[in-house]
């Protein structure tokens, strides 16, 4: 008999929750079903939303992106742009340099031969002014050492000596060039 009362516990307790349930339907069902309706439509609106905002910050961000590699690809065309004009005008600059140099060797080389042919040609008149000057000094101590005698087996007088030494004298100023 235990057994049947253990068995008829379990009947009853289900008995008792279809009844419960039933209850539950009357009093809440309808209630229930409206909530579980509005929050499935909140659930849809939510979602509806979340994905449209998703699509919105998508969009947003490949604009976004789309902007970045325009602009980094304007720019790495301006920096090539760039490192190319510079690499042009430090080639001009080096092309110009190793001319400049260039001339510069020749102007320095075509002066030290100016100045060896000018010292040449100045050393050369120097030995001729030289030379000039030294036969006419020796010419002019004859011609003196010739009136000197001259006046001494003469023997002149003073004021004759006096023009003569005078005339020589203007002589020798006007001989030097």
């Amino acid at each position: 008999m235990a057994k049947d009362k253990n068995n008829d516990a379990p009947q009853a307790s289900t008995a008792d929750k279809s009844e419960l349930g039933q209850l539950r339907e009357i009093l809440f069902g309808q209630s229930s079903r409206d909530f579980q309706q509005q929050l499935a439509s909140l659930d849809e609106k939510l979602e509806s939303s979340f994905s449209a905002l998703n699509k919105k910050l998508e969009n947003h961000v490949a604009s976004l992106n789309k902007t970045i590699e325009t602009q980094f690809a304007a720019l790495s065309e301006q920096l090539s742009a760039d490192n190319t004009q510079h690499q042009q005008a430090q080639e001009n600059l080096k092309g110009l340099h190793d001319t400049l140099k260039s001339e510069l060797e020749m102007a320095e080389a075509t002066a030290q031969d100016d100045t060896s042919k000018l010292e040449s040609k100045l050393s050369k008149e120097m030995d001729a002014m030289e030379t000039l000057f030294n036969k006419r000094h020796e010419a002019l101590l004859e011609r003196l050492q010739q009136v000197t005698d001259e006046l001494s087996s003469s023997k002149t007088d003073r004021k004759t000596l006096a023009s003569l030494l005078s005339t020589m004298a203007s002589n020798l100023a006007t001989d030097q060039p």
